[in-house]
């Protein structure tokens, strides 16, 4: 009888074990599939009037790829512009005296108030 019981417990263990293996294997490929990956394709540097911009490529490998530009003064501090979906991701940055003005080739534009990235 004391085998039974110690088959079973160990039974009782090894499920415990896989279940909290599975657990947790499910936790770390959810974190690596929608976990983005950003890659700075581009950057211009700030001058006094104007802030600096940098262009990031998002890519998750569940999901679609974008493009964000962060205005600030360095390529890992400043506001976010996500930019829509086909108009590329090269804009001229033109500086006003109220924010910065984001042109790109398709006529769009994106106006962002000084008071967001100062």
């Amino acid at each position: 009888m004391a085998t039974n019981v110690s088959g079973c417990l160990v039974k009782v263990l090894l499920f415990l074990l896989g279940a909290v293996m599975g657990t947790g294997l499910t936790a770390v490929a959810g974190v690596v599939m929608f976990v983005p990956d950003s890659t700075t394709v581009t950057s211009v540097e700030p001058t006094p009037t104007a802030p600096g911009m940098y262009v990031k490529k998002i890519e998750r490998v569940v999901g679609t790829t974008h493009y964000e530009i962060w205005l600030g003064p360095s390529a890992d501090r400043g506001y976010v512009v996500t930019v829509p979906g086909g108009w590329g991701h090269e804009p001229k940055r033109e500086p006003a005296e109220d924010g910065v003005r984001l042109k790109f080739d398709n006529g769009g534009e994106i106006f962002v108030p000084k008071a967001s990235y100062s």
